[in-house]
């Protein structure tokens, strides 16, 4: 996501979102690409403990026991 939105998700201004990024102090990692920043959403998501959408399901555990009968 863009670093206004990520701003906006944890609850402080975009102003204050690039004074963070602009010294490396942002709270998640950052991406610069050219003259933008970009914050991957899984660690958004894990600092307000929400489960991420793409991660492993429920039975990604049981892998190794698809196909075999109940």
């Amino acid at each position: 996501m863009d670093l206004a939105t990520a701003a906006a998700v944890l609850g402080m201004s975009r102003s204050a979102a690039y004074k963070l990024a602009r010294r490396d102090a942002f709270p998640t990692p950052l991406y610069r690409v050219g003259a933008r920043y970009r914050v991957p959403t899984a660690p958004i998501l894990a600092m307000l403990h929400l489960p991420d959408p793409a991660g492993p399901g429920p039975d990604a555990g049981d892998a190794g026991s698809v196909g075999d009968p109940p």
